[in-house]
């Protein structure tokens, strides 16, 4: 996980120490007649490959993991292939696949954008009038140098005319919706890509639990790499089924500790949102990158993010206290209804943010194989006679193939929140 910042300056450029602990290897920041560039560096794939990275026409700041490069470092593919050809650059950036955000900037363009779902998180501020604009990856960063600070919206990506210092936004993946398909070969082949691309067995660590999500990507996972790293906060799983999953992953397991000191941190200096803070699942991510995770010099955690977002839309979940747009049933046609995954309170877009803030901190890289770019294609591309033949029906289907251990027993969270006076913001 990496930290980046573009602003036309450095003039009031706050404490910068939330950003280096995104990238643990190390921390560059450039001023030149491009404009301020700071970037700290995390190294997942290939070799490390010096960030602000200088092109022939352009300075590129990047963060994250694409897996249809050459496989070596995708810093180096994608830097060499940006050039100073402003529809070039867009259709560079469309083809990739994978948790990134980035920032390039020419002398005539600044382009920046997250991935299609906002896995990686990019913040700015831009005012056409005064010509100012920073873009960073703590959205503090932002506000404390401007007053505010936006989020970037998912599957867009922003070009800035220097000349004229207007901005364009253009839409990144136009989705195929047709429903055709009335099988999950296609599904299975593309999550069993992204599984493989996104789990290195040297520096990877899954997370273990009773449900579907996270269940499907330990059963392929351990179906290309046998012995895998896994770990498991127990609190408010099926016991049952975990210890079924354990024997199969000889996963460990985490007592839960309740140590605030963290979460208060991030509240206060990355962002002050009960929305993102106040979510159950904070508590125990926080003890298994802390307590486990960075213990064992891991860079990289697998999530089963998108599950419940993407390919169920909460149907039948939480006993019917959470709607999602679809209502319980996936349409005939899908442009009726998609996309679905941020109805209702933002969801996908709040856990992205919330895991990659987290993970940030610890200075570890979130994956998300659920959120793979072609396997969402392949599942929108199945008939919705398939998509609704049950809960998740297509990881029933694989775990099922491959005889590996589920239940249908749903455990709702039953947390209360908890929010100390201390964590008020002081001005």
């Amino acid at each position: 996980m990496c930290g980046i910042l573009f602003s036309q300056d450095s003039n009031k450029i706050p404490d910068l120490s939330l950003l280096k602990q995104r990238g643990p290897e190390g921390f560059n920041e450039q001023e030149n007649d491009l404009g301020y560039f700071a970037h700290s560096m995390l190294n997942t794939i290939g070799g490390n490959v010096k960030q602000p990275y200088h092109g022939k026409h352009g300075v590129l700041l990047y963060n994250g993991s694409v897996y249809n490069g050459t496989g070596g470092n995708d810093t180096a593919w994608l830097g060499s292939r940006l050039d100073d050809n402003l529809e070039n650059t867009i259709e560079i950036i469309k083809v990739l696949n994978g948790e990134f955000a980035l920032i390039y900037v020419t002398n005539d363009h600044i382009v920046f954008c997250a991935d299609h779902f906002n896995q990686r998180n990019l913040w700015f501020y831009f005012d056409q009038s005064s010509k100012q604009i920073t873009i960073s990856s703590i959205p503090d960063i932002v506000h404390q140098k401007h007053g505010v600070s936006w989020h970037t919206n998912e599957n867009k990506i922003y070009v800035i005319d220097k000349k004229t210092f207007s901005i364009d936004i253009v839409t990144n993946k136009i989705w195929d919706l047709q429903q055709g398909t009335n099988h999950f070969d296609y599904v299975i082949e593309e999550f069993e890509k992204a599984v493989k691309n996104r789990y290195i067995p040297e520096t990877s660590t899954n997370l273990l639990s009773s449900g579907f999500d996270s269940g499907v990507i330990n059963c392929a996972t351990h179906k290309f790499f046998k012995e895998i790293d896994c770990v498991c906060d127990p609190t408010y799983e099926v016991k049952e089924t975990i210890k079924e999953r354990m024997q199969i992953h000889k996963a460990v397991v985490l007592k839960n500790e309740d140590d605030y000191r963290e979460k208060e941190v991030m509240f206060n200096e990355i962002l002050p949102s009960d929305d993102v803070w106040m979510d159950p699942s904070v508590d125990p991510l926080i003890n298994i990158l802390k307590k486990y995770v960075g213990r064992r010099n891991k860079k990289i955690v697998l999530f089963g993010t998108g599950g419940d977002e993407i390919y169920n839309d909460w149907h039948e979940q939480r006993e019917g206290s959470t709607i999602g747009r679809t209502n319980g049933q996936f349409p005939s046609t899908l442009k009726l209804l998609w996309p679905w995954y941020n109805y209702n309170n933002d969801r996908l877009r709040l856990v992205n943010t919330r895991n990659d803030f987290i993970c940030g901190y610890f200075g570890i890289e979130a994956r998300n194989p659920l959120l793979d770019v072609n396997l969402v294609q392949a599942w929108l591309n199945t008939t919705c006679t398939i998509k609704n033949q049950g809960y998740k029906s297509w990881m029933k289907a694989y775990m099922d193939q491959e005889d590996y251990p589920y239940t249908m027993k749903k455990v709702h969270w039953a947390m209360e929140d908890y929010q100390p006076e201390s964590w008020k913001k002081l001005k």
